[in-house]
């Protein structure tokens, strides 16, 4: 029993620190804020005080003081500027109680911000009608008068200090926006041109004030970018993050090379691309007058040279493939790569454009010649009779087609038709060594087309979640192993389909005719693959999460040895001879026996349409 009570006021002592952690904090964080709540200074105890009685250091003429606004909040606090009214205060703690409680050894009774913000404390009347810090004060006017469309004008002193101080409660200045100079143009924070303005004195960074206004984000407050700018320490502040609003490019736009590049180094002005500890391109700014806040793109390449080229310039300040950028400004994969990449719908780059026009024609050629024949078309009955008699086993494989099964049950057709297609069952009942082989071709490919197809459509549809992005990264751990994997399956499975063609030739009398071409397009394929995956882990420094693309990484770490130079002026001829030797394979495709990839489905469907699977 004494254990259970001593558990039981242990879980209420817990309670009560976090009670007193949370009426605190607030406090606390609106004490380190730079803006004093108007409508809250006016309703607390110390409405009537001039600024400069608590803050006589500021009232010097050397104000703002940037040597003290990169110093911790706590250094912008004295204990005895409080204590010059508050002596009342210290004689109670000395006798170990304040506000008439006992003192708690955990809490610092030496700082008093921490739980009194000194410009929303309430006096004694207040309290006593029901007011509280947290207050909406706007709101709870008539607690103490009648309420007004407006506060009451401070004593000249005060109203010059909120000139850059003072925030309205309410409305959009509510998120941590200030009250900007009386008369003048809402664009920007008085406070924030004090020190930034083109006219401002000291070492802060300059920025046009008239050009800020013409640029995309001129109509906003600066608090609505950089949120943290108005606490300590301000030399501190975290990199904008552009997808705190927007969404990202679609896969068309940025590629998924650039789904680790931050907004900035293609968008911001007098920046220079970086690459980070992660693996990620950043960017840091330029010294001289501030131009981060221009982000209109120029046309053509002006912003993607700063990555891509071979030399470092004025225009190019990264050069030599700092970033892990390839000296060629790469198309976005095409549709023509979708069977193993998270390509586009899209066809940008000269081989693949040639390659699908090839790929185009020579279907139309065949739709044309099957148009003409009794397999799909009308006398497919006649032809099928005529089998019948003759016993013909070929039925239906004139033009590369499977042979059609008996009729059977409307119910099992499309269960067979989708076996047949997607788990080769046909194919299995035939020759269980031929279904091996050849499943280590097609589920590669059906997996990594399944993959990119859901991350592409992923990145049009819902751009702002975090998973399409994860699927496109190949960097990504479950990405990186599994593109392996299947990658290593596929050269498993064109190898032994080498060996399998290589032992009929040998040993069967009349061996079929094996599409060699076909098989050395898709090898040549596999292999550039392997190849570039290295070159791109080892051209951007070997990022975190790479080393899950095992095959991949152990070739970057040969590749590492050369120069970032050398490695971004390959990767570009690399990249476009793997693109040629994909558009010689699409447009090989209708005049080969790789055609069964399309013609097998389609036949089997109709004959699962004409109730004959």
């Amino acid at each position: 029993m004494e254990w259970r009570s001593g558990k039981r006021g242990f879980a209420v002592l817990l309670a009560l620190l976090g009670v007193l952690a949370v009426a605190c904090w607030p406090a606390a964080a609106r004490a380190a804020s730079w803006f004093v709540d108007e409508a809250g200074f006016h309703a607390s105890a110390h409405r009537d005080i001039a600024c400069a009685d608590c803050h006589p250091d500021q009232a010097d003429g050397d104000h703002p003081r940037l040597d003290k606004l990169n110093k911790a909040a706590s250094t912008a606090f004295n204990r005895e500027t409080c204590l010059m009214c508050h002596a009342a205060v210290e004689e109670e703690l000395a006798q170990g109680r304040h506000a008439g409680k006992p003192l708690m050894k955990t809490q610092d009774y030496n700082r008093c911000v921490a739980c009194h913000n000194p410009h929303t404390v309430l006096g004694p009347e207040a309290r006593a009608k029901g007011l509280t810090p947290q207050s909406d004060m706007r709101a709870a006017c008539n607690v103490c008068h009648e309420a007004k469309k407006d506060l009451p004008k401070p004593a000249p002193e005060v109203a010059a200090c909120f000139t850059c101080h003072g925030r309205v409660t309410g409305g959009a200045a509510a998120a941590g926006s200030a009250v900007f100079a009386r008369g003048k143009s809402p664009t920007q924070p008085v406070m924030c041109l004090s020190c930034h303005g083109p006219e401002a004195q000291g070492p802060a960074r300059k920025m046009d004030s008239a050009a800020f206004a013409a640029m995309t984000h001129g109509d906003m407050n600066c608090l609505t970018c950089h949120k943290e700018a108005a606490r300590f320490p301000h030399n501190r502040q975290a990199q904008v993050n552009c997808l705190a609003c927007h969404t990202r490019h679609d896969e068309k736009t940025i590629h998924e090379a650039h789904s680790r590049v931050d907004c900035g180094a293609c968008h911001l002005a007098g920046v220079t691309p970086v690459r980070t500890a992660e693996g990620r391109v950043g960017f840091t700014v330029n010294a001289g007058s501030l131009q981060v806040h221009s982000m209109a793109l120029k046309p053509g390449t002006a912003s993607c040279v700063r990555c891509h080229s071979a030399v470092v310039t004025p225009q190019s300040p990264a050069g030599n493939g700092a970033v892990g950028a390839a000296n060629a400004v790469l198309p976005p994969k095409s549709v023509l790569c979708m069977g193993c990449h998270a390509a586009t719908f899209s066809v940008q780059d000269t081989p693949s454009r040639l390659g699908l026009a090839v790929f185009l024609l020579g279907f139309a050629v065949l739709g044309l010649f099957w148009l003409s024949t009794t397999n799909l078309g009308k006398g497919e009955a006649k032809a099928v009779a005529a089998d019948a008699k003759t016993g013909d086993a070929a039925a239906g494989q004139t033009h590369g087609c499977p042979a059609p099964a008996p009729h059977a049950p409307a119910q099992n057709r499309w269960r067979a038709f989708f076996g047949d297609v997607f788990l080769q069952g046909r194919l299995y009942r035939e020759a269980p060594l031929r279904w091996a082989v050849h499943a280590c071709i097609f589920f590669p490919f059906l997996f990594r087309c399944a993959w990119g197809l859901l991350g592409l459509l992923g990145s049009l549809w819902a751009p702002a979640a975090q998973w399409p992005w994860l699927l496109l990264n190949k960097d990504w751990g479950p990405t990186a192993l599994l593109y392996d994997l299947s990658g290593l399956v596929l050269l498993a499975g064109l190898t032994a389909a080498a060996v399998l063609w290589r032992r009929e030739k040998k040993t069967a009398a009349n061996a079929p005719r094996h599409d060699w071409p076909a098989l050395w397009l898709l090898l040549a394929i596999t292999l550039t693959g392997f190849v570039l995956e290295g070159l791109r882990i080892a051209l951007t420094g070997l990022p975190q999460g790479s080393a899950w693309a095992f095959a991949g990484y152990a070739l970057a770490q040969v590749f590492a040895a050369a120069s970032p130079s050398a490695l971004a002026r390959v990767y570009g001829w690399g990249w476009y001879a793997h693109a040629v030797i994909t558009a010689l394979t699409v447009a090989y495709i209708p005049f080969s026996q790789l055609r069964h990839i399309f013609t097998s489905p389609l036949y089997l469907l109709v004959q699962t349409l004409r109730g004959r699977h």
